[in-house]
């Protein structure tokens, strides 16, 4: 009866033992896992963080280049690409002639109406919406055909009205009545704040825009310009470029930033960043990078 009450003992010493092999085994398991983990995302962030650094360094590539004394030796504002090699990485560079894009701020409403419609909004729809978004900006004139004021954004439900001012930020243009996310991003590409004038003279411009302004010239018949000052309006000698870069730190960052930029070589501030924000990693730019 000892003996047997000694092999007992002695097994379940012998459990016990391995329960705690077990239990250090699994820490020792998460330990290493968790380790890993951390430790690649400290990697993701400095990859990142030098893929931003590097997409930072192709804007100031950009300014030299484009105040280059030699006019040949600048990149044309056609939104083609420009791959770089650094030390750091590689940046692939498009520039954009941010004149000849619509300033809703200026635009009249049959301009803006054919932008909608180019983008792929029906007719009726696109005019309607044209109508609101210069309605929008007009300062104390009645709703045009199909726009929208103050009291047909209260008949809709909503708790604000045109503020019949300039836009702030394109962003602004999302509360417009009629207006979507899905419409908003079609158009998005081919507007901005910046330029001076209520219509893009068209050289240069993108194919969508030249679409838009044939478009208007054959629908519009004395159509109304609001002339509203958004307070962002370039001085006629100003240059502005749109830059998106992309970048591919060595370390496997990748970036966009996208900015405009208004140059001035003769003045006394040769460039100013009008606008700068995180861009969105276009799939031809990845894979051309990964090439």
């Amino acid at each position: 009866m000892r003996k047997s009450g000694r092999n007992d003992g002695g097994g379940f010493a012998l459990i016990l033992v391995v329960w705690i092999l077990v239990l250090i085994g699994a820490i020792g398991s998460y330990l290493v896992a968790n380790g890993r983990a951390e430790t690649a995302i400290a990697h993701n962030v400095r990859g990142a963080a030098s893929a931003e650094a590097l997409a930072d360094a192709g804007i100031a590539r950009v300014v030299f280049n484009q105040t280059d004394p030699d006019s040949s030796n600048r990149w044309r504002l056609d939104g083609q690409p420009h791959r770089i090699s650094l030390p750091a990485g590689d940046i692939i560079v498009r520039l954009q002639d941010e004149t000849q894009k619509i300033n809703p701020n200026l635009a009249s409403d049959a301009l803006l109406a054919a932008l909608f419609e180019v983008s792929g909004v029906d007719r009726g729809r696109a005019r309607r919406l044209g109508a609101a978004v210069a309605d929008w900006v007009s300062v104390d004139s009645p709703p045009r055909e199909g726009g929208a004021k103050l009291e047909q954004y209260q008949a809709a439900g909503r708790s604000y009205g045109p503020p019949n001012g300039p836009f702030e930020s394109l962003d602004e243009l999302q509360l417009v009545l009629g207006m979507t996310p899905a419409i908003m991003a079609s158009v998005r590409p081919f507007l901005t704040l910046y330029s001076k004038e209520p219509a893009p003279g068209g050289k240069g411009a993108a194919l969508v825009v030249q679409r838009v302004l044939a478009l208007a010239a054959r629908s519009a018949e004395g159509g109304e310009t609001p002339q509203v000052s958004g307070g962002k309006s370039a001085p006629a000698d100003e240059k502005l470029i749109a830059a998106q870069i992309t970048a591919h730190s060595r370390d496997g960052g990748v970036f966009v930033r996208t900015a405009v930029l208004s140059l001035e070589p003769q003045g006394a501030q040769p460039y100013s960043v009008l606008d700068w924000e995180r861009g969105v990693l276009d799939q031809t730019d990845r894979d051309r990078i990964s090439d």
